[in-house]
């Protein structure tokens, strides 16, 4: 029996309603007979804006594409963005099996329908930008490659800009939950910050604890001090918050924790310390632990770890392919690069008609 027969009889070949949405860097949406929860999720995705423009970059540019090294702000904001996106996309259904099987692998990837009667699973299976009128996609995705196409660029590792707030936060006592800041930001961004700071340190008395202590086990030469100091939860910590505008491009390296408004609540790693009473300061180890928070980011993008990126960083200064590790066609100085999206259609093509590479 063929294995499409028999998932079939076992009821785990789901129905498909397939979709061609346009979404538009205004936030428009061209099909309008979807589901308000995927409408939703696309527009939340795609982003608008600003925002579209950095997340196309970032696409771009983890493809490999960029033919020059990217060195200046000029640079980055040379790439041409396209206006619309068009997503080839199915919502899925099917049988309790089906569901009860895909809910255990996708979680994330169902929504209800707008009579809650129903739950189907989103799945894009294609993504094309109408450049100037021809519809293309981009290279496909390489997640073993994306992280180093994209360090390679000074203009993408550069430090993000923007001013630098010093966050208080207490747990317990009289100040439970207070956060202060110097300076004070402004009044439109102050709660956002705090909330991002709470959740940095852990919002909860046993978040709050572990952060504590996995920041001091990394601290040498004071071992037996610092093991009774991480078995007590401090009174107030203090760390550092950078209050940035939207990036031109999003740099694995920068670890956004919030967004306000048009700007970006980014994790700052200096000026981490703790109090244990509220009054005298420690400061944490010079070599802070956020690296989970890191391999958060670099799992969302689909790609390596931690140690890959600290080996890309340090290539920075370096020169030559022979100092680059491992390069392909898409690794500047290497001799071939591709300069443009493969698989240019016209823009009255059919959907599924995109010329391959």
């Amino acid at each position: 029996m063929g294995e499409a027969k028999r998932r079939k009889q076992l009821g785990l070949m789901p129905q498909i309603e397939n979709h061609d949405v346009t979404l538009h860097r205004d936030g428009s949406v061209s099909d309008h007979a979807l589901p308000r929860a995927v409408m939703q999720r696309l527009k939340t995705w795609a982003e608008t804006g600003e925002r579209w423009d950095a997340r196309y970059r970032t696409s771009f540019i983890g493809t490999g594409l960029p033919r020059e090294l990217l060195k200046t702000e000029e640079d980055l904001m040379d790439i041409p963005v396209p206006e619309r996106m068009r997503l080839r996309l199915g919502l899925l259904s099917g049988s309790p099996a089906w569901l009860e099987r895909e809910l255990r692998q996708n979680p994330d990837a169902f929504f209800e329908d707008d009579d809650g009667q129903k739950r189907r699973l989103l799945n894009v299976r294609a993504t094309e930008y109408d450049y100037n009128g021809q519809w293309a996609a981009l290279p496909d995705f390489e997640a073993d490659s994306t992280l180093r196409y994209l360090m390679q660029h000074p203009a993408v590792v550069a430090s993000p800009k923007g001013e630098r707030y010093a966050a208080t936060v207490w747990r317990g006592g009289e100040r439970d939950g207070q956060v202060g800041f110097e300076p004070q930001p402004d009044a439109e961004h102050q709660e956002a910050m705090a909330q991002a700071a709470r959740e940095l340190l852990g919002d909860t008395d046993e978040a709050w604890l572990e952060d504590h202590q996995n920041l001091l086990s990394g601290e040498e030469g004071e071992g037996d001090e610092n093991m009774d100091e991480s078995e007590s939860a401090p009174l107030a910590r203090r760390t550092t918050l950078l209050l940035s505008p939207v990036p031109l491009v999003l740099s694995p390296g920068v670890q956004v924790l919030a967004r306000t408004g048009a700007m970006d609540i980014v994790f700052s790693p200096e000026g981490e310390a703790y109090s244990l009473g509220g009054d005298a300061w420690t400061d944490y180890p010079a070599a802070l632990d956020r690296s989970a928070r890191l391999q958060e980011l670099l799992e969302s993008m689909g790609v390596g770890d931690l140690s890959e990126l600290a080996e890309l960083m340090a290539q920075q200064g370096d020169s030559g392919p022979e100092k680059s590790g491992s390069l392909d066609s898409r690794t500047i100085e290497a001799e071939v690069i591709r300069t443009e999206p493969q698989g240019a259609v016209s823009q009255e093509a059919e959907p599924g008609e995109a010329r391959q590479p």
